[in-house]
């Protein structure tokens, strides 16, 4: 089979991968629908994908280069997901398609077929691919027959194109996390202090206030002195415009630290919070599932065998302005920025 290449470089947690994930909500704000993208005709004889998605940029343009590789071997069907779809429209997505494998994007979706598949435990599972959404390596096992391609940027390789434009010291970077995130947090650190960093955590409460908040991350700030602070993609860390100024801004306004983010509209000079947003590039996040779904049909569709993936190329954002405000860019920092905004 072709096969593409790409450029190096939930449980019961339903408020997070329905809220955030960050691929549901805030991930893609363009209004561009897959409603624009035909899928090919289809073929007899060739065995058939169902993609489920949302219709906003980014999820095109995943689906795009997805498309692109996998339609000379497949034939694809689009479901698009919105708000109101609802399990019973995947079951009728899935009888009219009868896919060989689903791919699935955002939390949205994923929690949707997680209901299908409940719904219906007399069907024999079908192979699904996960991607565009968050904490993938925690909600797999919601799905009988998932693998994919995890939306999170591995923490150091944000750190280490932190550490490439600014000229900032980066030894020591602080995160805060609700317990249900202890996992994906404690993977981060073997790989940070590959690169000499240290990764410095404070456990917020279960049910936590933004005033515990506030402490974690005054306390990551004045006590623990780390050098930089980075944001998982937990809506509850957002909240609202209020939670985060109250939290996050006021820390940020007397600790001057630069602050990671996982999502590109965290990064706003006009509203400023993150300084860096280390995000996967979308096109190549398409050929790389398209990759993955090869593998996949050459090896029995045995998704369960499958590891989830990280993304293999990355975009970097940054607040310039913020940067040159409160830091020192390095002489040849622009140079790589995939997008300075100021």
């Amino acid at each position: 089979m072709a096969r593409a290449h790409t450029t190096n470089c939930a449980l019961s947690w339903v408020p997070v991968l329905a809220l955030l994930a960050m691929a549901c909500a805030t991930t893609g704000s363009g209004s561009e629908s897959v409603t624009a993208w035909a899928d090919p005709a289809p073929r007899p004889g060739m065995p058939s994908l169902l993609i489920a998605m949302p219709g906003s940029a980014d999820f095109v343009a995943v689906r795009r280069a997805l498309v692109a590789e996998v339609n000379k071997s497949f034939n694809v069907a689009t479901l698009l997901v919105t708000r109101d779809t609802s399990a019973a429209d995947i079951a009728a997505a899935v009888d009219r398609v009868r896919p060989a494998c689903a791919v699935l994007m955002n939390n949205l979706t994923v929690s949707l077929f997680q209901a299908y598949e409940a719904a219906h435990p007399e069907r024999a599972s079908l192979p699904t691919v996960v991607v565009m959404a968050s904490f993938l390596d925690e909600i797999r096992g919601q799905l009988r027959r998932a693998t994919g391609i995890s939306y999170e940027v591995p923490g150091v390789t944000a750190f280490v194109n932190l550490r490439a434009i600014l000229d900032h010291p980066l030894r020591r970077v602080g995160v805060v996390y609700r317990p249900v995130f202890k996992r994906f947090v404690a993977r981060q650190q073997a790989p940070s202090e590959r690169e000499h960093i240290t990764l410095v955590t404070r456990e917020l409460p279960r049910e936590f206030s933004a005033e515990d908040l506030r402490q974690a991350l005054h306390a990551l700030t004045v006590e623990d002195k780390v050098d930089a602070l980075w944001m998982l993609n937990d809506n509850l860390l957002l909240r609202d415009a209020q939670f985060l100024d109250e939290t996050w801004r006021a820390e940020l306004r007397a600790a001057r630290v630069p602050l990671v983010v996982g999502v590109r509209n965290l990064v706003d000079p006009s509203s400023p919070l993150g300084t860096l947003a280390v995000v996967p590039d979308h096109e190549a996040l398409g050929l790389q599932a398209s990759n993955l779904i090869f593998d996949l049909a050459e090896s029995g569709w045995r998704t369960e065998q499958h590891p989830v993936d990280p993304p293999l190329s990355v975009k970097t954002i940054v607040d310039v302005r913020q940067s040159r405000s409160f830091f020192r860019l390095r002489p040849d920092a622009v140079s790589r920025i995939d997008e300075a905004l100021e």
